[in-house]
Parts: C-alpha cells; sequence; structure tokens
C-alpha cells in the first residue's frame, strides 16, 4: 500500500475531506491532494505524528505501513469527532463536557447494569 492509499484509507474511516484533513492539520489542501495521488512518497516524521495523534493512527503504519494500523487505544470515528469538536470550544464549555462525563461516570457506578457499557 502507497503511502496516499494509507491517507485515502485515513480519510475514509474517519470521513474526512481531503481540505478539512489539511487545514485541521496546517498543511495545504494542493499537499493533500498530491499525497493521495501518490505525487509524493513520503512525508515528514513531524507530519505523520500529527496525523497519528488527530486520527488514531500508528506513525509507522503512516510512514511505511509496518507495525499496527491502529494506535494503541484506538481512536475511534465518533471519538475522533468529539475531540475535534472539543478543541473548538471555549473552556467553559470543555468545563461543563467535563462535568456530564463525570455525571456518566457516577451513574454507571451506582447502576450494576451500566447505562453504557
Amino acid at each position: 500500500m502507497t503511502l496516499g492509499q494509507r491517507i485515502r484509507t485515513i480519510l475514509q474511516e474517519r470521513n474526512v475531506r481531503q481540505v478539512d484533513f489539511a487545514k485541521e492539520l496546517g498543511i495545504s489542501a494542493n499537499y493533500v491532494n498530491l499525497i493521495v495521488n501518490d505525487k509524493k512518497e513520503t512525508i515528514s516524521d513531524t507530519l505523520a505524528k500529527l496525523i497519528g495523534e488527530r486520527y488514531g493512527y500508528s506513525v509507522p503504519w503512516i510512514l511505511d505501513e509496518t507495525g499496527e494500523k491502529q494506535a494503541v487505544g484506538e481512536l475511534t470515528a465518533e471519538k475522533a469527532e468529539i475531540l475535534k469538536k472539543i478543541q473548538k470550544m471555549s473552556d467553559c464549555e470543555v468545563k461543563a463536557v467535563l462535568a456530564f462525563i463525570y455525571t456518566l461516570e457516577n451513574l454507571n457506578g451506582q447502576n450494576q447494569n451500566k447505562l453504557f457499557p
């Protein structure tokens, strides 16, 4: 699998458009297009790390398809979407979301059947 194919896989699995992918990573949409269309065969370790952190893929897999595809603690598409939304929130909104999460944890701890497995 080429680098372009791996990046296309990430885009498809995370349901992200090339232009949004570029914007989130701070690179040009043209650069992403070159990668996806196999006009660019390598990327920097720094960019691979950023992609891995944002989308939950292992850096070695992104760079040369070695190792596991998913990073440890696999980041699902839903979790990635939540993280994107949280990054856009104010500190006050983040605190409210965190309070909600703590409430869910407390409810799950008190309910033997668990609300959310």
